[in-house]
């Protein structure tokens, strides 16, 4: 084996170890992997083309899914199955890049989307176990054991003090009763 194919297998074999790490990634540095970027987008679709055959594609046959344009980048991204400039991934509604680290690809109906549009659009609501009114998937909510609540319906139901993080409060049955209440509470209620 000639010194240069051993070098091209080593090479290919650390870039599809490297894939492997990342997980759902699939950025392709044409420079070879010994110059990463660990600053690099990583949060794309999952792949199962052998990295191999796309670091055998010539940059001229590498069309950007966004701009129609020629990749000839060092990093490039694949998603959706197409290949991107890591400018050109971008949230169909807000856009946000999409190739960023930290970020994730939605794709329904034909968009892109970030995961906060994607819950806008997409998400599912619930009830509010205090007030019954609809949770948007996009709202901050409190959790307690199986129930789901507003920020603004998180309070005690004696005294609606809204609680704050280290408060101590029970459950009962939906209501929220604070520490200060819980006697009162049960004794007005028919439990004592």
């Amino acid at each position: 084996m000639h010194q240069e194919e051993e070098g091209e297998l080593r090479r290919t074999s650390a870039v599809k170890r490297r894939m492997q790490e990342l997980g759902r990634t699939m950025l392709v540095n044409r420079a070879g992997p010994e110059s990463t970027s660990d600053n690099a987008p990583r949060d794309c679709d999952r792949t199962s083309e052998p990295v191999d055959e796309v670091l055998q594609i010539p940059p001229s046959l590498l069309t950007c899914g966004g701009c129609q344009q020629n990749i000839g980048d060092r990093y490039f991204l694949k998603a959706i199955d197409q290949y991107w400039h890591e400018d050109c991934l971008s949230c169909d509604l807000c856009g946000c890049r999409l190739g960023e680290v930290g970020r994730r690809l939605y794709y329904k109906l034909g968009r892109k989307l970030c995961r906060r549009d994607y819950l806008r659009l997409f998400g599912q609501d619930g009830l509010c176990a205090s007030c019954d009114k609809r949770i948007r998937a996009f709202e901050m909510t409190m959790r307690v054991k199986d129930k789901v609540y507003h920020l603004e319906c998180f309070k005690c139901a004696a005294c609606q003090k809204h609680f704050c993080v280290g408060d101590r409060y029970l459950l009962i049955n939906s209501d929220i009763v604070c520490e200060q209440d819980i006697y009162e509470w049960t004794k007005l209620n028919g439990m004592m």
